[in-house]
């Protein structure tokens, strides 16, 4: 009973049979926890109640496990869904694959900064039903990569800008900074021990060094709703290749490449192949501007089916998705 309480954090706060089950515990005791007054179900979801709140505390103290906050009352019946579905996808994207020889670092809900941060209809523009990229020639970003024109292994030797001279720049041309929150993060940390022991980088503040990583977007509404979060990723990619890890944010320090994907998640295989068709028929600038980056799709339909656990992310990219756009194949997958 004690391990199901702890499910409930305040990046996950919501559950349901289905995502307990998933996460490998009995969803039996959910009804005994709503009994004791624990827990109470808000729309199809079970949340914590101001007692359970309080229970959870006390239980860490008591397994002397660290006591991480469970967050807020859920009370609206809307936002406990989309909490829920989150978790769903959250769940069945962490039972797809482990990582052999490494480990995997998954977060909800993670907020980046970005800078330059531009107005959500100025990342890309159409033309004769293509996409164009329309943010590398905005004024102020191509101000930025002005600014900051170092990127590429050669910039390995050269000291990284950092935050500080990010803040410093953005303060001197009157920029805020915008944010970009992500669903589901992955890094994917193959052969840990191995790589260790190499020297850590002061400026890696997102601590993407010698990872690959997985940015993960469900999709709730029309494919046009993501080019807002798809161009400030861009932006964020480029930060992190100019900014954070110059020369090492695409390759580590054993010379490999690190896996940067993109992937989108439906709830049906049917919303998967539409969405797919119109991304294709958008056209490649979508990855372009900001290479390489892999844009992957899949649906909680196929995750919900997957018959056996892959043994590595790259696996599970080959495998079980559908490639939707890639940088060495220029006319789809």
């Amino acid at each position: 009973m004690e391990n199901l309480l702890l499910l409930f954090t305040s990046s996950l706060p919501c559950w349901d049979e289905e995502t307990v089950r998933i996460a490998g515990e009995n969803p039996e005791g959910l009804e005994a926890l709503c009994s004791s007054g624990d827990l109470e179900v808000i729309g199809s979801s079970y949340v914590l109640t101001a007692k359970g709140l309080i229970t959870r505390e006390k239980t860490a103290e008591e397994l002397f496990l660290p006591v991480t906050p469970a967050g807020k009352l859920i009370t609206d019946p809307s936002l406990a869904h989309e909490l829920l579905e989150l978790n769903r996808m959250t769940q069945y994207l962490d039972r797809a694959f482990v990582t052999d020889w490494g480990i995997k670092e998954v977060t909800t809900r993670e907020v980046f900064p970005i800078m330059p941060c531009l107005d959500d209809n100025e990342y890309f523009s159409f033309e004769g039903g293509k996409i164009k990229a329309a943010w590398p020639e905005n004024e102020i970003v191509k101000k930025f990569l002005s600014d900051f024109p170092n990127f590429g292994v050669s910039a390995r030797k050269l000291s990284a800008p950092d935050q500080s001279g990010l803040d410093e720049w953005a303060e001197k041309n009157n920029q805020r900074y915008g944010s970009l929150t992500v669903d589901f993060v992955l890094r994917a940390r193959a052969d840990f021990e191995h790589y260790r022991h190499y020297e850590q980088i002061d400026s890696d503040r997102y601590r993407f060094l010698d990872a690959d990583r997985l940015f993960v977007q469900k999709v709730t509404g029309k494919a046009e709703d993501l080019l807002p979060f798809i161009g400030k990723l861009h932006i964020f990619l480029t930060e992190q290749r100019r900014i954070f890890l110059p020369g090492w944010f695409d390759i580590d320090h054993d010379e490999n490449e690190d896996w940067i994907l993109l992937a989108f998640v439906t709830d049906t295989e049917r919303e998967l192949e539409e969405l797919t068709r119109t991304l294709r028929a958008w056209g490649h600038e979508l990855i372009d501007p900001v290479n390489p980056l892999y844009i992957l799709g899949t649906s909680i339909e196929r995750l919900r089916g997957q018959k056996e656990q892959k043994r590595t992310i790259y696996d599970w990219f080959q495998e079980e998705t559908t490639r939707i756009m890639r940088p060495d194949a220029p006319d789809g997958e």
